[in-house]
């Protein structure tokens, strides 16, 4: 099953989000029930893909590529769950995303420059920083959950980095940032925070 949403229901999320927040511009919103394929357009840039997920069971989230046959995917997991992950800009362009889910769903695609300046939460997400890194910066992570929590940074120009953190259960560590991060991918279920 294909989703694209209705230029009428676009126009409805472009006049309401200008309402809101005139400088924040509008990405389509997609919904669904169960397992679908999301057409996602043509993407040729690092993106951020903001979802939800309703009901209880697994959930899979994967992207689909033009030429890239076997994807890793943005996220294997269990529903409830609601968040963001980094999605890095390919060698061929992303038009989709594959979803396997036991309920209803959403998912959306923003710019990179879109992601929030927090240190903390409690959902997987994609943070900005007040500016890319100048030089190596150490910051601490910690996190108090029992499940997996993946930290890696990502450049200015969308670039991602090596895992700083790649661990299971609460942690509470010195990470460090190398240097031209600008944005954070968190992948944690339960509270955490980052801090100089």
């Amino acid at each position: 099953m294909r989703i694209r949403l209705a230029p009428k229901v676009a126009v409805t999320v472009v006049l309401a989000v200008f309402m809101l927040a005139p400088t924040v511009s509008a990405a389509p919103l997609f919904e669904g029930s169960g397992n679908a394929v999301v057409d996602l357009g043509s993407v040729n840039k690092s993106v951020i893909i903001e979802f939800t997920f309703m009901g209880s069971g697994p959930v899979v989230m994967t992207p689909i590529f033009i030429k890239d046959k076997r994807p890793t995917p943005w996220l294997d997991s269990s529903a409830p769950l609601a968040g963001s992950v980094f999605a890095e800009k390919n060698s061929s362009p992303l038009i989709g995303a594959k979803i396997t889910a036991p309920d209803q769903w959403t998912l959306e695609v923003l710019p990179l420059t879109s992601a929030p300046k927090e240190t903390s939460g409690i959902i997987p997400t994609v943070i900005q920083l007040p500016k890319a890194t100048k030089s190596d910066s150490s910051r601490t992570f910690t996190y108090e959950g029992n499940a997996d929590v993946v930290v890696f940074p990502i450049s200015a120009k969308g670039m991602s980095g090596f895992p700083i953190v790649n661990s299971s259960g609460s942690i509470k560590k010195k990470i460090t940032l190398p240097r031209g991060t600008k944005y954070i991918s968190i992948w944690a279920i339960g509270p955490w925070k980052i801090k100089k």
